[in-house]
């Protein structure tokens, strides 16, 4: 009954049920059931023609006929149906539908048509098209009601219609969130069931408040909206939500039929971006088609419209980047099977989308796909260079640390210049200018200087500062130099000072101070230049590097006397110098001062502080140091990296600490380190997994330092650098596996990263080592030894030399303790140096050692510089075996002054004792021991107890191995006092005793481990096994001796060398080559 009640309320008596319930139905009863239910009614047939409803696709609904057609009002429904009710309620139900009339007529028509079609329960007579567009129909349809007949609904409503008003204007302007929108929804169906209509401002309220949730009913709800309101009142707004909520139904074509109408009513339509970002997204080609050719249309007639691509730019990269690939496949389609008007439209438009999906920045993506979409792109287009372009930028967006991308961009960007043919614009050039100069790359740098000039004549300003900056950087000074002029011819001398800088800073990187002073005296000659106090940081870094620091300190006045305050920087590098040196004394005097001034500290001049007290041994004091860092207020500067999480700018420090304990093999305390760095949130980098590796190959585990670089060091995003392949080499070359060394090698070339001199170091041990065994195996010793694939590894590393090596700061392996201007390449003459005298191949000797002096001419041009103290050690050892004592003491004194201008003290005196710096006090252990071998084969042992006196008065100190050598010497030599007096005081403190070895079977293995002379500490005082051997020597030959003289002997050494004594006579028994050529001469 209820259903059949609907049937008949359908323009009127529903708002009735609508007061009852929610939901509610609209649907009206099939002719079929009227049919069924007229069957079961004692009725004659002809009642029954008065009761069937025609069927869908005969009858004709009123709004199909013009508006003058349309019956002014509505046929009774209850004509044929009243027997079915009481008399009072036939009254009631028509008073409500002569009061709802106008209501009726203001539906829309495609809503009357959706509500009767929706009465349909069989979809064979269900109409075709629910929702029909207006321009589909070409009717006009008057929907407007009367003003009397409005003013007599007011009346009717009266009071009620006023209050319900009041509710829901109270309602729709609450900031409820979210709102209410099914009570919402009631009160303005009470309204519209008294036809009290609602302004423009309400309407668009009220789509905001159903669109604020996507809910099914909200969803219905908007249609329904929509359809209330009468077509001269819809704008651009209630098109848009319309739109959207069919598209949030999935419903395009009822989308597409509003998009119709709208573009013939309404000026501005947002709805076409909706609809652009559905149809792109569900591959809904001729309808993105459509919206296309729309957009062109009023595109080429210069008419004003929102933004077409607002809801694509929601989308994120991956997502519009498989929607453009999947338009230009669609457009490959079209070429082959469609009109040329039609596959043009479809081109346009996926050229179009492949720019909008390369325009989106910040985006991670999958560059294969993108690479992949420009592949295909070219099969409907001629390549463009804006859209390789927005590929490079696209890339770039992502951040100088994405390797990934950097590598896509760059390889764009060859592409480009190379294989595409394209002319770089000037943005495009400009961005790689700036990321070059991020990655330090200044390959790249080339490319874009080369391309200015060939396109553009030269680069812009700006450029000019990035390119200069960068190859100052990598150490091009002759690059640089040319820019500078180049930058005054076009740009005059306004910004000479910025730009004069880069000149310095070259001079700097390649550790050139004289050429940094010509420069300075050219500059000043030819523009009147004078230097700013950025020019004199560099100056005196140039002078730091080559350890002047004389020099160094000369410009720190010079920078006064021109009335310019030393900045933070100044005095960092002054104390980084000195830190170097091991001058703690001098590094905390600059500190002191900067603090005096008011100068705010920075991390390098703390991180010098560390380094001078860690040089120094005082590893307790630079630890506190690192530790009161953390809460200090230092000056960060502005060139802090921001685009990596964390802070990298207290790292530097720890990182110090850190490879302090590695090099000294405290492995103890480098855990320690680790893990409070851990604890505090210092992040790792590559200094710092450096020091880690460094640490595990110490340990014989070079495998696990293997597994830092391949495994920890990408997940954290580092980079291996040719340090840690360095370290690497050194630790396999440790556990003697060079087959992994050149692994490594090989590695490293494919990778990309240039070998370094400390990377060819460990590649020329492997290779001597080649040529030490096949020597051993092949040669019978009639043959000079030749080193040929040593000599071989060592040729193309000076014919690959470049000074420019020297502009990477990062630290060196096997430069030890020289200046960088000559450390690395004098690391490669030493050491072969050192091997052919190790065989005694001396004509070798003096080749190598001349090619050593040709070279450091051709690079520095400075012919008065002093060998290296380790080239110098090595060549006494080859004139030591070749018996040249004379050649040996020159090059001994060759040495002392070296070491001399290294070690000495700033602004000490030398005729003064202790002038030598903690850090090299070992400088001359090395050299001193083949000088006293010299000295003891021409009959001079005297002097090696003068030369011991110089070197202590000096601050020298001899290694345990000098004195091991000292004692043995002077047992050789029958001075047997002063033997057994400098073994007791020098040596014995650390003795252990025999008992520490164990049974006389196993003590024989320990003790050849324990007195390695390559694994003894330079400064633990240990006997040598020798050294009591030789000692034990004495022993015999004194108690051989004549009775009274051989006592008295005895007694001095038990007086004067107890535990020397008693170590030698608890010495066990071995059967070796020592005792046998010793104890058992005779």
């Amino acid at each position: 009954m209820i259903e059949r009640v609907t049937a008949c309320l359908e323009n009127g008596g529903k708002h009735v049920l609508r007061r009852i319930s929610k939901h509610h139905t609209h649907r009206s009863l099939h002719s079929a059931f009227w049919s069924h239910g007229a069957g079961n009614i004692n009725l004659p047939s002809w009642w029954l023609a008065f009761l069937q409803v025609p069927s869908s696709r005969d009858r004709t609904w009123p709004f199909d006929k013009p508006a003058t057609e349309i019956p002014q009002t509505p046929p009774d429904p209850l004509a044929f149906l009243d027997f079915l009710y009481p008399g009072e309620t036939l009254a009631f139900i028509r008073k409500l539908i002569n009061a709802n009339t106008s209501v009726v007529r203001r539906r829309r028509p495609s809503q009357l048509l959706l509500q009767r079609s929706r009465a349909y329960t069989s979809a064979a007579d269900a109409p075709d098209d629910i929702r029909p567009s207006r321009e589909a129909t070409g009717q006009s349809i008057n929907t407007e009601a009367s003003p009397a007949e409005d003013t007599n609904l007011d009346q009717l409503n009266g009071e009620a219609g006023s209050e319900i008003r009041r509710v829901f204007k109270r309602m729709l302007r609450s900031k409820e969130d979210p709102p209410n929108t099914p009570e919402l929804w009631q009160k303005y169906q009470e309204l519209q069931g008294m036809s009290l209509s609602l302004n423009s401002r309400d309407y668009s309220l009220l789509f905001e408040r159903l669109s604020a949730s996507k809910t099914p009913f909200n969803l219905k709800c908007i249609g329904d909206l929509f359809g209330d309101i009468p077509l001269p009142k819809r704008n651009y707004l209630h098109y848009d939500h319309a739109v959207l909520a069919a598209l949030e139904q999935k419903d395009l074509e009822g989308a597409m039929c509003l998009h119709r109408e709208a573009t013939s009513r309404v000026r501005y339509l947002h709805g076409s971006s909706m609809i652009l970002k559905y149809a792109v997204q569900h591959s809904r080609w001729r309808c993105a088609e459509e919206i296309w050719n729309y957009h062109l249309d009023r595109e080429r007639a210069h008419v004003w419209q929102p933004n077409i691509w607002k809801d694509l730019n929601t989308l994120q990269a991956p997502e519009l980047l498989a929607g453009a690939a999947r338009a230009v496949s669609e457009a490959i389609r079209q070429a082959k099977t469609s009109s040329h008007d039609d596959a043009n439209l479809t081109r346009s438009l996926a050229i179009s989308l492949v720019q909008r999906a390369l325009s989106i920045r910040n985006t991670e993506f999958d560059v294969s796909k993108q690479l992949g979409l420009l592949s295909r792109s070219r099969r409907i287009a001629q390549p463009d260079l804006s859209l390789f372009k927005n590929a490079v930028l696209q890339n770039l967006s992502l951040g100088r640390h994405n390797h990934k991308h950097n590598n896509a961009a760059l390889k764009l960007y060859r592409k480009i210049r190379g294989k595409l043919n394209l002319v770089p614009d000037v943005g495009l050039l400009m961005a790689m200018v700036k990321r070059f100069s991020a990655l330090r790359d200044s390959e790249g740098m080339y490319e874009v200087l080369e391309d200015f000039r060939k396109h553009h004549e030269a680069p812009p300003e700006e450029a000019y500062s990035l390119i200069m900056a960068q190859l100052a950087r990598h150490g091009d000074f002759d690059a640089v130099d040319g820019l500078f002029r180049d930058f005054i011819v076009r740009h005059g001398k306004e910004n000479i000072q910025k730009h004069a800088r880069f000149l310095f800073s070259a001079c700097s990187r390649r550790a050139e101070a004289g050429r940094a002073d010509t420069v300075l005296q050219s500059l000043r000659e030819t523009y009147g230049y004078e230097p700013d106090l950025e020019a004199w940081n560099s100056l005196i870094a140039t002078h730091a590097r080559v350890g002047n620091h004389d020099g160094a300190m000369s410009l720190l006045q010079k920078i006064m006397a021109a009335n310019l305050t030393p900045s933070n920087s100044t005095y960092g590098i002054l104390m980084n110098m000195f830190a170097r040196r091991s001058d703690y004394d001098t590094t905390s005097t600059l500190y002191e001062q900067a603090i005096s001034v008011g100068i705010k500290p920075n991390v390098p001049m703390l991180n010098s502080l560390v380094l001078a007290l860690v040089a120094g041994d005082r590893f307790d004091e630079a630890y506190q140091v690192v530790q009161d860092a953390m809460t200090m207020d230092l000056d960060i500067g502005t060139n802090q990296p921001t685009d990596i999480t964390g802070d990298f700018t207290r790292t530097r420090i720890w990182n110090t600490l850190l490879s302090h304990c590695a090099l000294n093999k405290r492995l103890d305390k480098v855990a320690e380190i680790q893990k409070r760095m851990h604890e505090v949130g210092v992040p790792f980098d590559n200094i710092t997994y450096a020091a880690l590796m460094l640490s595990l190959c110490i340990k014989n585990m070079p495998g696990a330092a293997l597994r830092i670089k391949n495994v920890i060091m990408p997940s954290s995003g580092a980079r291996p650098t040719a340090l840690h392949y360095s370290i690497l080499m050194g630790g396999f070359m440790k556990t003697n596996e060079p087959n992994k060394v050149l692994l490594l090698a090989d590695e490293m070339l494919k990778s990309n990263i240039n070998p370094t001199f400390s990377s060819q170091n460990q590649l020329l041990r492997v290779a001597s080592r080649v040529d030490e065994q096949q020597d051993d195996q092949e040669n019978d010793g009639e043959q000079p030894f030749q080193a040929r694939r040593a000599e071989e590894v060592m040729r193309q590393a000076l014919e690959t030399l470049n000074p420019m090596e020297l502009a990477a700061l990062g630290p060196k392996q096997r430069a030890q303790s020289n200046p960088v201007n000559v450390a690395f390449y004098a690391s490669y003459f030493s050491y072969m140096v050192y091997l052919y005298g190790k065989k005694r191949s001396f004509d070798r000797v003096v080749d190598i050692y001349d090619e050593y002096i040709a070279t450091a001419r051709k690079v520095h041009g400075d012919t008065g510089a002093l060998p290296p103290v380790e080239l110098l050690s090595a060549l006494m050892v080859a004139h030591f075996n070749a018996g040249e004592h004379e050649e040996t003491e020159r090059c001994w004194h060759l040495a002392v002054e070296k070491s001399e201008q290294l070690a000495r003290r700033f602004d000490a005196d030398t005729s003064q004792p202790g002038w030598v710096l903690h850090k090299y006090r070992f400088i001359l252990a090395l050299p001193f021991t083949r000088y006293m071998q010299s000295l003891q084969a021409s009959s001079r042992v005297d002097d090696i107890a003068t030369t011991v006196d110089y070197l202590q008065h000096a601050g020298y100190r001899l290694s345990v191995h000098n004195w091991n050598k000292y004692s043995q010497i002077l047992a050789q030599e029958g001075q047997s006092l002063l033997a057994f007096e400098i073994c007791e005081k020098h040596l014995m403190d650390g003795w252990p005793g025999w008992e520490h070895f164990g049974a006389p079977l196993r003590a024989k293995r320990k003790i050849k481990k324990q007195w390695n002379p390559t694994s003894l500490d330079r400064s633990r005082p240990f006997p040598h096994y020798e050294t009591l051997v030789y000692l034990a020597g004495i022993y015999l030959d004194s108690k051989s001796m004549p009775y009274g003289t051989g006592k008295e002997t005895l007694q001095d050494l038990e007086r004067l060398a107890p535990r020397t004594m008693e170590a030698v006579l608890k010495m066990p028994n071995f059967e070796d080559d020592v005792q046998d050529s010793v104890l058992r001469r005779n």
